[in-house]
């Protein structure tokens, strides 16, 4: 899982322009729902990203 959350930050980074800092903040408030489509077999960084920036663009 830690492996999973890191390529997620760097894709955050990488893609979003959002500081590293910032990044593992989103994913430390949101850890129960990257976490729970990890274990449903989402593997897909490029999809939980959107998703997450998507929640925080409402927020």
């Amino acid at each position: 899982m830690l492996h999973f959350t890191t390529k997620i930050a760097e894709y955050i980074v990488k893609y979003y322009n959002i500081n590293r800092i910032e990044a593992d903040m989103m994913i430390e408030d949101e850890y129960d729902y990257i976490e729970e489509e990890f274990n449903r077999g989402n593997e897909d960084v490029k999809t939980i990203v959107k998703e997450l920036i998507s929640i925080y663009m409402v927020a």
